[in-house]
């Protein structure tokens, strides 16, 4: 009970005072106001500024700075369109692969499948990172971005055969196979 009277309160004290702020102003202001100069009383300057700041856009950051910042790494791989991102500058992916962590978020992206298609080394750049590579062959699009760069999975096996376990255990496993018969002959290398 106390809360909402204190929130009733509040508002109608916010109220009261833009409506006294708003009277503050003379007709001169209100001239300014609706041609988006205002220039404050007393001042002297003849100068006038706008009402608003002029925004610019956001710019993405640079690739060196990802590259060199793992917590912008991080951000920018938790980044829901990421994809159309990789699109437009596939570096961008690169410099969030040059981290373990980042390369981690960013293996269990939902559009892994069209970041694979920006570019197409993704896998080798996620099979650097063993956690990286585990969270790739949980990931459903798993096969699309092994099927863009096979090497990057046989560099893995070769470096952690036991990985062979979890790519046989991927719901899409059959289908890579039929597409890649070299990743079944590399398998069966590695699986006893």
């Amino acid at each position: 009970m106390n809360k909402a009277k204190i929130c009733l309160f509040t508002a109608g004290f916010s109220i009261v005072l833009a409506l006294i702020l708003a009277n503050n102003l003379s007709a001169a202001d209100d001239a300014q106001l609706r041609d988006g100069i205002y220039s404050p009383k007393g001042n002297g300057n003849s100068n006038s500024m706008p009402v608003a700041p002029v925004l610019t856009p956001q710019t993405l950051p640079p690739v060196e700075k990802i590259r060199k910042d793992k917590w912008t790494a991080y951000k920018m791989a938790k980044v829901i369109w990421l994809d159309k991102v990789a699109q437009a500058n596939p570096q961008i992916i690169e410099a969030i692969c040059s981290h373990p962590g980042a390369a981690k978020i960013l293996a269990q992206h939902r559009h892994l499948d069209k970041i694979a298609e920006a570019d197409h080394y993704l896998c080798r750049r996620l099979c650097r990172w063993r956690g990286a590579t585990e969270k790739l062959l949980r990931n459903k699009y798993c096969d699309k971005v092994i099927a863009l760069d096979p090497q990057g999975m046989y560099l893995d096996l070769k470096n952690h055969p036991k990985d062979a376990r979890l790519l046989t255990k991927s719901t899409m496993f059959n289908q890579m196979i039929d597409e890649n018969p070299d990743l079944g002959k590399e398998l069966s290398k590695h699986i006893y």
